[in-house]
């Protein structure tokens, strides 16, 4: 009776299984840290990798920026025959010097959100001339 239902149990599971692609998004930075100097930009490129059958678009924002820091993303949002975007950060005369650790944030509708890492450290601007 218990190799009858072993063997019940093994028919049931072999062959049959389709395991379906789960969608999913990965993001990279270049550079993953940079320096700002007050009342400058700098800028970081963004590539996002498409898996398991997502052609959906994906929405980058930047969380965690500080008091004084921009950002701005060309383009915000990465259609299915888009994978790059570049992020501009401008540090304000406002922004006060030091690092700060920003995420970067890909959405798109039935994928997980991806995120990644930024170090941003703003650099105080040359007071040479006043």
């Amino acid at each position: 009776m218990v190799a009858l239902v072993a063997a019940m149990m093994v028919a049931a599971c072999s062959g049959n299984d389709v395991v379906e692609p789960v969608p999913a998004i990965e993001i990279g930075l270049s550079p993953g840290a940079l320096s700002v100097t007050q009342d400058a930009s700098n800028t970081v490129n963004l590539s996002l990798t498409r898996s398991g059958g997502f052609t959906g678009d994906v929405s980058i924002v930047i969380d965690k920026l500080p008091t004084g820091i921009l950002s701005t993303v060309a383009p915000p949002s990465l259609d299915p025959a888009v994978s790059s975007a570049v992020i501009t950060l401008r540090a304000g005369t406002i922004a006060t010097p030091g690092t700060y650790n920003l995420t970067v944030r890909a959405t798109g509708s039935g994928v997980i959100a991806a995120t990644a890492d930024l170090a941003v450290t703003v650099v105080a601007a040359s007071s040479f001339g006043t």
